[in-house]
């Protein structure tokens, strides 16, 4: 019995190990010698476009563009495999090939971007591209993706990052932008696949299936862990207080999310008033292309190739609004340049209320209306303002604008083209206009996301009479000072005089940067504002105290007051109150500006006070 029982257990571990290495031989043997491409079969099976965008469409998902049309061919990562697209210029506003990796990013490979816009992509013998010179659309254009590319290559994309594992699905995006007649009119590129040699066309997806993701498709990454298709639920959504308005600001730039880099965005964040205001958002409109046709770029007399407003539901999966009309039609709460009334000075005005505000909002002079949904109407909602491809002299887009998340600093680059937002009674509005709506809504100041300019007034008073006080000590104690205590050497008035240069060389310095750069803006608003007078009163305070104390740096060694802590309390303060300054400026280039430069010209200055003082 005890030698059975030990029989017992081997002859189970054997027969464990035994159904394991079987289990093992079979997958191994079944697995396919090389991936096989993630695809229905056919080219393009996802479409994304203004017909696919209803209710309960699995892809009304990242609050898409209504005017564009997307389409999305998935394609494995393997060595040697190449991707030929052949197609013809749309009838268009814009059309761009993108290709993004596993996590829906964009890249580069070897200095070569994985997108290329209209205008960079090379026509075939014989044909034209209508975004290069002035012809009508229809000619063609061949583009290859590959593994390896390199600088020079005509019509040539990267087909995945270096190094990324065969057997990855990355994806193609082909996106239309205005397309004339909608998408059934655009002529999609045909896909060959070519593996070792060995061509193979696929043949293009049914139209009528394109409204749905395959599942092949969930085996993208980025796909996976936001589509409802693939068994994705959303998280709850909380509609925030009524009223809420966070201003316009870009976001910061994150990965994923397959971007297209020819557009930036400025976001805004709203939930609708409960009293039955409106939201009214107005700027100056940056100056597109007219139609829908085809132009070469850049374009004479234009800002922008495209600029767009659109609201979403601000809940995952981000769709857009889709609200039934009376005749079978929808409003999908999106507006392009060519559908925005301006008025007799170029500005826009939207206005965003409810179904039953809109024939009111309709009947003001100016006013483009966009819809809240009607069926989520106190829902917390995300607005959009898209540009795309800005001229090289508009330097008010929002590209040109800090992807920092502060209205404040996409104001200061924007300008008039800035849009403000502000909630307005819709009778007002009627009956005064948008300017009278507007007065609530100050440009938003240089230091805080929504303050209004009276909020500014006390704090720059008290910063005003800290740098006159100062300047007033400085001074008092120079005439204090006028003929008394040793003659100063030549060596000691060349080093001061390069202290005061450094300080209004940083001063300098630190202004333009606050005006200039206001990407390097300090978050904070008014803490910050807060903690640069403190250093500044700080440093102002520490050097008064370190003057006043007997025995000043030009004398010999002192060790009462702050002496006893620091050996040049004075400079200190000196320093101390600059870079408080820099501070108040809200800019890291200021701070840095007022804190090194001075700093360099007081270590020299000590280096020759130290030479000449006299020595114990």
């Amino acid at each position: 019995m005890r030698i059975r029982k030990p029989l017992v257990y081997l002859s189970a571990l054997a027969v464990v190990i035994a159904v394991g290495i079987s289990l093992a031989v079979v997958l191994i043997i079944s697995r396919p010698s090389q991936p096989q491409p993630v695809t229905s079969g056919c080219a393009w099976p996802v479409a994304l476009n203004q017909a696919t965008l209803t209710e309960n469409s699995q892809v009304n998902v990242s609050n898409p563009d209504t005017a564009a049309d997307y389409w999305i061919m998935p394609v494995p990562v393997e060595q040697g495999l190449s991707v030929t697209l052949a197609g013809r210029y749309p009838d268009s506003r814009y059309m761009s090939i993108a290709v993004y990796n596993a996590d829906g990013s964009p890249f580069t490979t070897n200095g070569i971007a994985s997108a290329l816009t209209d205008y960079r992509i090379a026509p075939d013998p014989g044909s034209v591209n209508p975004w290069q010179h002035q012809a009508p659309p229809g000619g063609s254009y061949t583009v290859t993706l590959r593994s390896s590319v390199a600088p020079g290559q005509v019509n040539t994309l990267p087909l995945a990052p270096a190094g990324t594992p065969s057997g990855t699905t990355d994806v193609i995006f082909y996106r239309v932008y205005a397309a004339h007649g909608g998408p059934g009119q655009v002529p999609l590129p045909t896909i060959t696949l070519t593996r070792n040699g060995e061509s193979r066309q696929l043949s293009q997806c049914p139209a009528s299936g394109q409204d749905q993701i395959p599942k092949s498709y969930c085996s993208i990454p980025w796909v996976a862990k936001g589509a409802p298709v693939c068994g994705v639920t959303g998280r709850a959504s909380t509609s925030g207080a009524a009223g809420t308005i966070v201003p316009f600001a870009r976001d910061p730039i994150g990965t994923g999310g397959t971007p297209d880099n020819d557009i930036a965005y400025l976001s805004a964040t709203v939930v609708p008033p409960r009293n039955g205001d409106v939201l009214v958002i107005r700027a100056q409109a940056p100056t597109a292309p007219s139609g829908t046709a085809p132009t070469p770029w850049p374009e004479p007399g234009t800002d922008l190739r495209y600029w767009s407003l659109c609201i979403d539901l601000a809940k995952p999966p981000v769709p857009v609004v889709v609200n039934r009309l009376p005749g079978g039609t929808a409003d999908y709460g999106c507006r392009y340049d060519n559908q925005v009334a301006l008025d007799r000075s170029g500005y826009y005005t939207f206005v965003i209320g409810t179904e039953s505000q809109r024939a009111a909002i309709e009947r003001i002079p100016g006013a483009t209306f966009l819809p809240f949904s009607a069926a989520q109407p106190a829902q917390r909602y995300k607005l959009n303002m898209r540009n795309m491809l800005a001229e090289r002299d508009f330097g008010e887009a929002v590209q040109d604008a800090p992807a920092n998340g502060r209205s404040a600093s996409a104001a200061a680059v924007m300008g008039p083209y800035y849009p403000r937002i502000a909630s307005c009674p819709l009778a007002t509005l009627a009956a005064s206009g948008p300017a009278v709506c507007m007065r609530a809504s100050a440009p938003p100041s240089a230091n805080a996301n929504q303050t209004t300019s009276s909020g500014h007034t006390i704090p720059a008073l008290i910063f005003i009479c800290a740098i006159a006080g100062w300047a007033a000590g400085e001074a008092w104690q120079v005439l204090r000072r006028r003929g008394t205590g040793p003659a100063a050497t030549s060596a000691n008035r060349a080093s001061l005089l390069i202290v005061v240069l450094g300080a209004i060389v940083a001063v300098a310095i630190a202004i333009l940067a606050a005006a200039e750069v206001p990407a390097a803006s300090v978050p904070g608003g008014l803490i910050t504002f807060g903690i640069g007078l403190l250093i500044m009163c700080s440093g102002i305070l520490l050097r008064w105290r370190s003057v006043k104390t007997p025995g000043h740096p030009d004398q010999p060694v002192t060790t009462t007051g702050p002496y006893r802590f620091v050996r040049h309390p004075s400079y200190l303060g000196f320093i101390l109150a600059l870079t408080g300054i820099g501070v108040v400026l809200d800019n890291w280039l200021s701070i840095a500006a007022l804190a090194l430069i001075p700093l360099i010209s007081l270590i020299y200055l000590i280096q020759v006070e130290e030479k000449h003082s006299p020595r114990p």
